[in-house]
């Protein structure tokens, strides 16, 4: 994942090893995290590949290396970019794939989009045949906190799907968290980060 997201970050203009770090950070930091144990690594394998050409420039007698993609690169890209993304733990590489849509024409990006609302339909009826199993038996049987976590998969495909559908509109994303939407959380409480993994 660390090389595709790298090449993404420098498709429009040559960066440094520090600032491709900093703009993962800035852009996809909330879901995504990386190193610079994985990241230089990745940018030599990059260059040896042909994906990411290199250039140095001496700025205020310090030498700094850009990388940039190559055409070959940014090939090996898109290809990715709308390649399929598995079958378990959609949530970050669907989120990389989305964040990096600028890339695509707007109808493959509805495309993929709607490739995406169907898998996580599929795992909305998984879960909710789970559900109907469950039912089945004696609620005394299930554990409450074990089966909170079937409701949490379901609140959480519920909620993609709901975005997804949004993000294939184009409508206002700020309509998402409006205040009528959100619970009533206290204070204390730990707020819950956006990676919500979906397993099928």
């Amino acid at each position: 994942m660390i090389e595709y997201v790298v090449t993404g970050m420098v498709l429009r203009k040559p960066l440094t090893g520090y600032e491709i770090k900093q703009e993962i950070e800035a852009g996809i930091g909330n879901f995504y995290k990386s190193s610079y144990g994985n990241l230089y690594p990745a940018l030599k394998k990059l260059t040896d590949k042909g994906y990411l050409t290199l250039t140095e420039q001496t700025q205020v007698d310090r030498l700094k290396k850009y990388y940039v993609a190559t055409e070959l690169g940014k090939a090996a890209f898109l290809e990715w970019l709308t390649s399929p993304i598995g079958t378990s733990s959609v949530t970050v590489p669907m989120l990389i794939r989305i964040y990096f849509f600028r890339e695509l024409p707007e109808d493959l990006r509805r495309k993929q989009i709607q490739k995406y609302e169907a898998h996580v339909q599929k795992v909305l009826r998984v879960y909710r045949e789970m559900e109907k199993h469950i039912v089945t038996e004696s609620t005394e049987k299930v554990d409450y906190y074990e089966l909170s976590t079937l409701y949490y998969g379901l609140l959480n495909a519920q909620g993609m799907l709901r975005w997804l559908k949004y993000v294939r509109e184009q409508k206002p994303l700020s309509e998402l968290t409006s205040e009528e939407a959100e619970p009533d959380i206290p204070s204390h409480a730990p707020i819950p980060g956006p990676t919500l993994p979906i397993d099928a």
